[in-house]
């Protein structure tokens, strides 16, 4: 049985909450003076009684007890073991109604309402509270209570999220940042596997919002639904066509030649993979984007058998995101690893796992890369650099399950 968790916190945010005049939010009130609910009767009625309060929050969010109104729905919603509601409502007080006083105990209850959750999901839930509204307007305030939920992406709020958009557009329709939103929208429905309300949230912002910097991006995003999620790669091409032909000079260009790069390389469609991928890379630049399409074309080249082409691809594409921690060491390992598998040739792995050390030493995986080292130059039989290599990967490492192998192999080249 859930515990009624919020009469204290009503009674301190609001002590003159029950003497309001609203005879309305009177009688919510009273109701939450009932005890737990304890029966599945007990549990509909409190679930009844929560959509009624939150139908009153709808109609009068500027009521001077609008606040308590929520802290009411989260209680009622936690009674009737409705724990996503009752996250939401929660966040709400928290977005709406910015207190750093209230914080220690809105993270209280946050926590026994995301008690279903895994650590990681419980975690997220209250780091979504560390979000500070504070000076916001109340359009605002709501805006970036939805640009946090969905990122945060918490398992069992899909609804009420989704209800909050609606209710955000029907009380906002001039909002300056309704077309950003929109597209936010369909990425919430993306992530719920909602795929065709997707598409219709990103259609909406290419086809009903007129001056939107955005119109291309709602185009592209319908056409990663079909290639993506459905599949459907004809219906796919044809729309990423129709973002090339009517928005040429758009940001988004590049973009989509590099997904029809990887629907032509699902198709095995080699050649027109790469080219596409070519395209991308052009396109592109030295954009973040533009590293995915230097690994396609890496890939593709690989599977043609073209090793050593993949081999040089992956160099530059190391060489061009250098910068770039996770992707100069992605690269240059796949390098190593297309050069020790493919091209059967070891001088060339060890040349891109020396890359990976001179430039980042201390990369997450450094006990590994150097052990692949050591290793490679052992295979060389270039033996004192085998040992040098081991003996560094454990005084630097001593406690990594790498340094125990590289001991068993240095004892043995020891011998």
């Amino acid at each position: 049985m859930k515990k009624i968790f919020l009469t204290v916190l009503l009674g301190a945010l609001s002590a003159a909450a029950f003497a309001v005049d609203d005879a309305e939010l009177n009688f919510y009130q009273r109701q939450a003076m009932m005890k737990g609910a304890t029966s599945k009767q007990d549990r509909a009625l409190a679930g009844a009684l929560a959509r009624q309060a939150k139908d009153w929050f709808f109609v009068h969010p500027e009521h001077a007890e609008a606040k308590t109104a929520l802290l009411m729905q989260a209680d009622y919603f936690l009674r009737a073991r409705e724990e996503g509601e009752a996250l939401v409502a929660l966040y709400q007080v928290r977005f709406y109604f910015p207190s750093e006083q209230d914080l220690t105990l809105l993270s209280s209850n946050v926590e026994k309402a995301a008690e279903g959750l895994d650590g990681k999901q419980k975690a997220q839930a209250l780091k979504l509270l560390a979000v500070n509204t504070q000076g916001m307007s109340a359009p605002q305030k709501q805006a970036v209570l939805l640009e946090t939920l969905v990122k945060g992406n918490l398992k069992g709020v899909y609804e009420p999220v989704n209800v909050l958009f609606s209710r955000f557009f029907a009380q906002n329709p001039s909002y300056e940042g309704n077309d950003k939103l929109t597209l936010l929208r369909g990425d919430w429905h993306r992530q719920n596997g909602n795929f065709l309300a997707a598409v219709a949230e990103y259609k909406k912002v290419n086809e009903l919002f007129e001056s939107s910097p955005y119109k291309a991006a709602g185009l592209r995003m319908s056409a990663d639904v079909y290639a993506g999620d459905l599949q459907d790669y004809e219906t796919a091409t044809s729309l990423y066509h129709q973002v090339l032909k009517q928005y040429p000079q758009s940001n988004e260009r590049g973009v989509v030649y590099k997904h029809l790069a990887v629907m032509e390389e699902n198709r095995k469609d080699y050649p027109a993979a790469l080219a596409y991928y070519d395209k991308a890379i052009a396109d592109l630049g030295s954009r973040p984007a533009a590293y995915d399409a230097w690994r396609g074309k890496a890939d593709v080249q690989t599977r043609m058998k073209d090793y050593r082409l993949a081999y040089e691809t992956l160099l530059r594409a190391a060489d061009l995101f250098s910068a770039d921690e996770n992707n100069y060491t992605d690269a240059l390992n796949q390098a190593a690893s297309v050069a020790k598998n493919r091209l059967k040739d070891l001088s060339l792995q060890s040349a891109a796992l020396e890359k990976i050390l001179l430039l980042y030493p201390a990369a997450p995986k450094a006990p590994e890369i150097m052990y692949d080292l050591a290793y490679s130059y052992e295979k060389q039989n270039k033996a004192a650099q085998a040992v040098e290599a081991y003996k560094r990967l454990i005084i630097q490492y001593p406690t990594d399950k790498y340094a125990d192998r590289a001991q068993g192999r240095l004892s043995r080249l020891e011998k």
